[in-house]
């Protein structure tokens, strides 16, 4: 689990600082105040993090290596490139600032008490490395997911070996969620999560001679690409549970869930991510849409005080008024706790153009 993060000079945050609950985490804010490159920051830690899993030898335990200072400088720089997508790692520096970007996670696992750090630096100038000042010594057994606002069942033949191959301008984590998708299924998948997704799409998901169906019962299998886009992201889901990518230990990662999903059908996936949470998968999503926010946080602060209350941190991103526009970081466990919310502010602001309308053209007749 990622327990907190600290950012100093980043693509648009001079200074931040998040400590994320072990449940659910909303990020929410206006269009370019951070909120998808915090998403993908974090995604790029905890993914060379369960890497360098593989780095441990299999030896079991606490272990002081876990991967040479050279293999984190080389892949912290690496993963963040290939996500992000910038010409040069440098650029991820926050443009004017002379000081380095620094980056400081705190991680955990569920076989360790006590969080570690990962802590790095780099510059302006960097291209290939980052500077390594910290690095963790323990390593999670479930890898992070990122599901980004398109969907990927429908391209997902030869996709990954196509991206080995080729310079994409792709970012890295469609490749990655083409992997997780690749694996097999298990013998005896959680139906308890998947059996409502399915009710939802009206068919279960199928990945036959490398490409994807939904099979009806009537109608038999229906190509991916014919279903409607929200479901597809709603397919996903069922087929990353089936096939156990995502799991208790999960990080799941998620970049307006709302995208191209009737709102019908958002209080459902409300109900899909507060179950997650209680089975022991940590969620970090952005979101714009002010129903999806309400929805979450009532049913947060609904369990407080009973048995299955909900772990959860709302976080709002707004620019500051100051010449520099400096993101300033709001937190709460649920959204009223918030001072800046600009989906509530818009809607606010809407209805009252929609009063002064309305009684324009009651007075002008």
């Amino acid at each position: 689990m990622i327990n907190s993060l600290k950012i100093k000079n980043f693509t648009e945050f001079e200074q931040a600082h998040f400590d994320f609950s072990d449940g659910l985490n909303v990020i929410i804010g206006d269009n370019s105040t951070g909120k998808s490159h915090l998403l993908k920051l974090v995604y790029a830690i905890a993914s060379v993090w369960h890497e360098a899993k593989a780095e441990q030898n299999d030896i079991p335990g606490h272990i002081s290596s876990g991967g040479s200072d050279s293999w984190w400088q080389r892949r912290l720089a690496e993963k963040l490139v290939k996500v992000f997508k910038p010409d040069k790692l440098g650029h991820l520096h926050r443009f004017g600032q002379e000081t380095e970007t620094e980056i400081e996670a705190t991680l955990s696992s569920a076989t360790e008490s006590e969080g570690c750090t990962l802590k790095f630096q780099f510059s302006e100038t960097s291209k290939t490395e980052v500077l390594l000042i910290q690095k963790p010594i323990f390593f999670p057994s479930a890898m992070p997911l990122f599901l980004p606002e398109k969907e990927v069942l429908s391209w997902y033949p030869g996709f990954t070996g196509f991206y080995k191959k080729h310079r994409l301008a792709i970012e890295e984590t469609y490749y990655d969620l083409c992997e997780a998708l690749s694996y097999p299924l298990l013998e005896n998948p959680d139906q308890i999560l998947i059996e409502p997704l399915e009710k939802i799409i009206g068919g279960q998901v199928k990945l036959e001679l490398d490409r994807f169906y939904i099979h009806y019962p009537e109608q038999g299998n229906r190509e991916i690409s014919l279903i409607a886009e929200g479901l597809r992201k709603l397919a996903m889901l069922t087929y990353l549970i089936a096939n156990d990518s995502l799991k208790t230990g999960t990080i799941l990662f998620w970049d307006e869930p709302e995208t191209n999903l009737n709102p019908r059908i958002m209080k459902q996936v409300a109900d899909f991510l507060l179950k997650f949470v209680k089975n022991g998968v940590q969620i970090i999503l952005t979101t714009h849409y002010l129903f999806l926010m309400k929805e979450l946080s009532l049913q947060v602060n609904h369990s407080k005080g009973s048995k299955g209350n909900i772990p959860a941190k709302f976080f709002s991103l707004a620019q500051g008024k100051d010449e520099l526009n400096h993101v300033k970081v709001e937190s709460g466990e649920v959204l009223p706790d918030l001072q800046t919310i600009v989906a509530l502010d818009e809607e606010l602001a809407f209805f009252d153009r929609e009063q002064a309308a309305f009684y324009a053209t009651k007075g002008s007749k």
